[in-house]
C-alpha cells in the first residue's frame, strides 16, 4: 500500500473475496488492516452531522447550501430531541401547494429535486438519511416540487433506497419542507453564471466551490470544446485514475451528491449544461459512493445524464468518468455563511460587500481578509446577539476569513 495503485489492487482483491464468498486464509492482523482500509476507502458520509447547524427549534441549516430544513416530516411533531407521531402523506399536487409557518418563520415549501438530494445520505438506506439530524424518518419516497421535464403526468421524488425517480402525481408520499431565504435556493438549472471558467479546461461551481474537468476522461479540451471519445472504466479502474490537468494532482471521482450538483433537471438528453460540459456521452457516470443496500461494496452509484437518474451498477460495469477537485469546497473555501434565527427578522450585510442576507447569504472572500458583518433588524424586531464565529450583542462584528465561517444573527420580535 505504498502507492495509490498498490492500494487499489489490494482493495479489488479484498472485494473479490467478498463477492465470491470464497474461503481463504489471512493472518488476523492482515485481515484487520484490509478491512480497515476498505472502510476508509468506501465509508464516506455525504451528509455528515458536522455539515449542519442545529437551530434548537426543530430545524437544521445545511452549511454547504444555506438551506434550512424541518427535522421532522410534515405531520410529525418535534419534541426537542426527536420526531414523534406519524408522517402525513400527500399526492404531488397536494404537496406542491403546501406552505407552512414553523419555528417562527413563514415560507416553508416543498424542495425541488436538486435541493432534496443535498440531504440524501448515500451511506444509508431505508431511510437514506442522517437519522441524527432527521430522526424517525419514514422509509418511504419523499416528494420534490419538480415535474418531469418531458411528461407533466410525472414528478421527481426520492425513493426509500435513496434513488431519485419519476412517480405518477397521484401517488401519496410524505414531505419534508425547506426554507431558502438564507440563500437563493438551488436552481433546477445550472446556468453559466453559476460557474467560473478557469480558462484551462476546468470550471469552478460557485455554489459548491468544486472544480470540474469540462471533458470526460479520454476526451481532450481544445480551448473551446471536447474532442475525441470518452473512455469507459470499471469502478476499480475509475477510482484509481489520476490526472495532472491544470497543474493539479488531486483529481478524483466525485461522490454521488457532488455529481448530481451539475445535473440540469430542466433539460434532457443530456441533462447537463452543454456549454460548460460539451459533447458528453448520454450514459451513466461513476460516482465513488457505494450502494448501501448491496452490503460489502459490490454496487456503486452512477448518474445517468439522460434525465439525471441516480442508479446503482455492479463494479465490473464500464462507464465514463468526470473528475473533480474538492480543495475549494465550501468546507475549506474562504467563505462566510450568514444565518438568521429567532422570532424576529432583519438583514445581515458585510463590508466589503458580498453578504446581503436577505438573498445572498453565502459569499467567498480572500483568505486572511477581515470582514465586518452588520445586523439590521426590521422595524418590528430587535437584534439580540451573534452566535457561531461571531459573538456578542453589538450589531456589528468582524471576522478574519480563513476556512469557512458560519455566523448566526438572532433577531427577536418586538411585538408583544
Amino acid at each position: 500500500m505504498n502507492s495509490k495503485g498498490e492500494f487499489f489492487n489490494v482493495q479489488f482483491f479484498l472485494n473479490g473475496i467478498w463477492r465470491s464468498r470464497k474461503c481463504c486464509v489471512l493472518r488476523p492482523l492482515a485481515l484487520l488492516l484490509l478491512l480497515g482500509g476498505a472502510q476508509a476507502a468506501f465509508s464516506v458520509p455525504t451528509t455528515p452531522t458536522g455539515d449542519f447547524i442545529d437551530n434548537q427549534d426543530g430545524t437544521v441549516t445545511h452549511k454547504t447550501t444555506g438551506l434550512t430544513w424541518m427535522r421532522c416530516a410534515l405531520g410529525q411533531a418535534w419534541t426537542g430531541s426527536t420526531c414523534s407521531g406519524e408522517a402525513s402523506f400527500y399526492s404531488y399536487d397536494q404537496a406542491v401547494s403546501l406552505n407552512r409557518s414553523f419555528a417562527g418563520k413563514s415560507g416553508w415549501r416543498l424542495p425541488n429535486i436538486a435541493e432534496l438530494q443535498t440531504i440524501v445520505e448515500r451511506e444509508k438506506t431505508r431511510p437514506a438519511i442522517n437519522s441524527a439530524l432527521f430522526p424517525n424518518t419514514p422509509s418511504n419516497g419523499f416528494w420534490s416540487s419538480s415535474p418531469h421535464v418531458d411528461d407533466a403526468s410525472y414528478a421527481w421524488g426520492v425513493g426509500r433506497s435513496d434513488r431519485p425517480d419519476f412517480y405518477k402525481r397521484y401517488i401519496n408520499f410524505p414531505v419534508r419542507l425547506v426554507r431558502a431565504s438564507q440563500s437563493l435556493g438551488i436552481s433546477l438549472s445550472t446556468p453559466n453564471t453559476d460557474f467560473t471558467d478557469n480558462k484551462d479546461g476546468t470550471v469552478t461551481h460557485k455554489r459548491t466551490g468544486l472544480v470540474w474537468q469540462r471533458c470526460s476522461v479520454g476526451q481532450i479540451w481544445t480551448g473551446s470544446t471536447c474532442s475525441g471519445m470518452a473512455y469507459r472504466y470499471t469502478y476499480d479502474q475509475a477510482i484509481a485514475l489520476t490526472s495532472s490537468l491544470a497543474g493539479s494532482s488531486d483529481w478524483r471521482v466525485p461522490n454521488a451528491n457532488e455529481l448530481v450538483s451539475i445535473v440540469k433537471y430542466d433539460a434532457s438528453y443530456p441533462a447537463i449544461n452543454t456549454t460548460l460540459f460539451p459533447k458528453i456521452p448520454i450514459d451513466g457516470f461513476w460516482s465513488s459512493s457505494p450502494y448501501a443496500l448491496a452490503g460489502p461494496p459490490s454496487d456503486f452509484w452512477n448518474i445517468y445524464f439522460d434525465y439525471g437518474y441516480v442508479v446503482s451498477s455492479y463494479r465490473s460495469y464500464s462507464l465514463p468518468v468526470r473528475l473533480v477537485r474538492s480543495i475549494q469546497s465550501l468546507k475549506y473555501w474562504p467563505s462566510i455563511t450568514a444565518i438568521k434565527n429567532g422570532t424576529g427578522a432583519g438583514m445581515v450585510s458585510s463590508n466589503p460587500q458580498g453578504i446581503a442576507c436577505g438573498t445572498t447569504c453565502i459569499e467567498g472572500f480572500s483568505s486572511g481578509q477581515k470582514v465586518t458583518l452588520s445586523a439590521t433588524p426590521d422595524a418590528d424586531s430587535v437584534f439580540v446577539r451573534w452566535k457561531g464565529d461571531c459573538t456578542g450583542t453589538k450589531p456589528s462584528c468582524t471576522v478574519t476569513v480563513k476556512k469557512g465561517k458560519y455566523v448566526t444573527a438572532v433577531f427577536k420580535s418586538a411585538i408583544n
